[in-house]
């Protein structure tokens, strides 16, 4: 390895990505890779420290010029200050979801020594192993169909320490599960496939397409599921919990409300967009 300024480092980055990002787009992703895989921070730079620089960087600085996310190019990404391992198989945790994760600890019932959580859909395993790590008393579930998905969930249980019961599982198969839990979390697919037209290529050409996308005419087809299924497995009292696509606040709502779940209300996020919607069984 050549030892090299990381301030070399993040020029080289923002050279090569810059034609499809502006400017400041480029210095943000150059300086946030640094931190995710140096643990080089903004002020290391500027205080002009050396870093090694790795032997497969022209590789990595090619998959960047192509578009493709810093995140899965060194395979990891941030989600509530820690780092979780990410892949073509996951999807990219986003900022928004670490406040669904505040909205779950919220509901927790404290009086319940061992609250039972499920997380459907885990993906990189974000939501329940934060959980786990900010309550550690909590018996946590995660599902996914994709395998792929729930092995990449299970290497970050074990870095990060926590146990956690991956099972792979069809949503729309529910009726064939008996367990009763006290909260149900998810965060499904609810991008509209006509929505594609819109998305940003980084996004697009990258991010698995499964964990993303339902269709133009069911843009509710994993939130029926969820609310069928919440309603007869949570234990009285028990909440689920949806981060949900902002054009379908409303929509979604109405169908908590018409399941027959209780005290439903829709949440805005950090941006003011509408983007949890909650209710009690």
């Amino acid at each position: 390895m050549i030892i090299v300024k990381a301030s070399q480092l993040i020029s080289e980055i923002v050279e090569s990505i810059q034609p499809i990002y502006s400017e400041e787009e480029a210095k943000a992703i150059a300086y946030r890779l640094l931190d995710l895989e140096f643990d080089c921070s903004k002020i290391d730079v500027y205080m002009g420290i050396d870093l090694f620089k790795p032997n497969d960087w022209e590789q990595i600085l090619s998959r960047l010029s192509k578009g493709e996310p810093f995140q899965y190019v060194i395979q990891k990404a941030f989600f509530r200050s820690s780092k979780f391992l990410v892949n073509a198989n996951t999807l990219i945790p986003r900022p928004e979801t670490s406040e669904l994760v505040d909205l779950v600890l919220d509901k927790i019932p404290t009086w319940k020594t061992n609250p039972n959580i499920l997380d459907v859909g885990t993906g990189s395993g974000c939501i329940p192993i934060s959980l786990k790590m900010e309550y550690s008393n909590a018996q946590i579930t995660a599902w996914d169909i994709s395998k792929d998905a729930l092995n990449t969930a299970q290497e970050n249980a074990k870095q990060h320490e926590v146990e956690i019961f991956f099972a792979k599982q069809d949503l729309f198969k529910w009726a064939e599960t008996t367990q009763f839990w006290d909260i149900i979390v998810s965060n499904p697919p609810y991008v509209l496939e006509k929505e594609s037209l819109e998305m940003e290529k980084h996004v697009l050409d990258f991010e698995p397409h499964l964990a993303l996308f339902v269709p133009n005419n069911d843009p509710l087809k994993y939130y029926k599921a969820l609310t069928d299924f919440a309603i007869n497995n949570l234990h009285n009292n028990g909440w689920l919990l949806l981060e949900i696509n902002r054009a379908f606040g409303k929509e979604t709502v109405d169908l908590l409300e018409l399941k027959g779940f209780t005290e439903v209300s829709l949440v805005n996020d950090f941006r003011n967009n509408p983007r949890f919607v909650i209710g009690k069984k």
